[in-house]
């Protein structure tokens, strides 16, 4: 396990193979308010910056996966831009 700081100086403890730790590959910025729909979602509002960490082509899947914050989860790819 790691030990990370957030923003407000709380001590986080996050396992290795965290989602988190991934390396985002984008980021994309929030053009449509979601509300996430299940737990593995994301929720945001307009103006967010989403981490994108794995995109997969349009032609397979409209959903990508992100962090938001401290969240890790998937999102529409349709509410960002």
């Amino acid at each position: 396990s790691l030990l990370q700081i957030d923003n407000k100086g709380n001590h986080l403890l996050v396992h290795e193979e965290s989602s988190i730790n991934v390396p985002a590959i984008a980021a994309a910025h929030v053009i449509k308010r979601y509300i996430a729909q299940a737990a593995d979602e994301l929720s945001f509002e307009v103006g967010d910056i989403v981490s994108v960490i794995d995109m997969p082509p349009k032609e397979l899947t409209s959903w990508w996966r992100g962090k938001h914050g401290f969240q890790v989860g998937t999102s529409t790819a349709t509410a960002v831009g």
